[in-house]
């Protein structure tokens, strides 16, 4: 009997995908030289530096209103990961970092360290003090499986801090210094740690993307092992 009900879910699944991507719809260039996906509001707009290097994928934003007309400052603002091609929405990321081409979000970041084969991606997404995601995604046709790296890596770093420090603290990953993915999965890329009475304590930190124990050096930057 589990069988014979598990055909009829996968139709289902697959009906959906479909109907999802005849939904979608590429994207074109707008007055400001930027890219949007879509109309009213379903429209998305392509983050300026954030596309792989196939240039199939790209970070993009959107909110439930659909995008901002001439100044207006937009609310509710979601990241998504899209496949540039036809504008599907591969994953939610973890930012609400936008630009219109005319403004940008204040004292946000948004970053992207696409993996040689665009097949995978680091976003980085800081606020002032915090960064607000630290994930990686692999890229399975139409979806994007997510590994949060930041609930890897801030417990082993704060787990270094004097017991006195460990409360309200502010994890952020250095955005001045090259985050990278290499093609066999691993992670570079320098973090800090903000502790409550205003020091800055750095520790640079890189975890395999497999899952194994975060390697630790005392220089800038490290490699893990695969």
């Amino acid at each position: 009997m589990r069988r014979a009900l598990a055909f009829p879910l996968v139709v289902i699944a697959l009906c959906v995908l479909q109907a999802a991507a005849a939904h979608a719809q590429a994207c074109v260039a707008d007055q400001h030289g930027g890219l949007v996906c879509g109309e009213g509001t379903a429209a998305m707009r392509v983050i300026a530096g954030t596309t792989s290097p196939s240039n199939s994928y790209a970070f993009a934003w959107r909110t439930a209103q659909g995008l901002p007309s001439g100044s207006d400052t937009p609310n509710d603002v979601e990241n998504v990961l899209i496949r540039v091609t036809d504008g599907v929405v591969l994953a939610t990321l973890g930012g609400t970092y936008w630009e219109t081409g005319e403004m940008r979000a204040n004292r946000y970041e948004l970053i992207a360290a696409w993996s040689p084969d665009s097949q995978a991606v680091i976003e980085v997404a800081n606020s002032r003090w915090d960064s607000d995601s630290f994930a990686y995604y692999r890229i399975d046709g139409a979806t994007a499986t997510k590994l949060d790296l930041r609930a890897l890596v801030e417990p082993v770093m704060t787990a270094r801090l004097p017991p006195r420090n460990r409360q309200g603290i502010s994890f952020r990953v250095h955005e001045d210094l090259p985050v990278t993915l290499d093609a066999r999965g691993r992670v570079r890329f320098t973090a800090m740690l903000y502790v409550p009475n205003g020091e800055t304590a750095t520790t640079t930190k890189c975890r395999s993307t497999s899952g194994r124990e975060a390697a630790s050096c005392p220089r800038r930057s490290c490699r893990c092992s695969g």
